[in-house]
């Protein structure tokens, strides 16, 4: 599985007082550096891989695998009505 890697992400830090309540980010400012470790969700609901497991085969199998596996979960609890977990 993943590694104890951490992937810096920069993520829009609150909002400005303007009146169109736009982030400061849409004025191309004012981000902050979080860090993730790799194979947990990233700041945008997605999976982080840091370069090292990005580049290694059988580890991105691994995560395929595990991928599938959570996908064929959600479609059968979805079928069942409960929705996902």
């Amino acid at each position: 599985m993943p590694c104890e890697n951490k992937v810096t992400f920069y993520v829009p830090r609150g909002y400005d007082d303007l009146f169109d309540g736009q982030s400061l980010a849409a004025h191309g400012y004012d981000y902050r550096a979080t860090e993730v470790r790799c194979g947990n969700t990233d700041p945008w609901g997605d999976r982080t891989i840091c370069e090292s497991c990005a580049s290694n085969k059988s580890k991105m199998a691994e995560i395929k695998i595990q991928d599938d596996n959570t996908a064929a979960d959600n479609a059968w609890l979805r079928s069942a009505g409960w929705g996902e977990m």
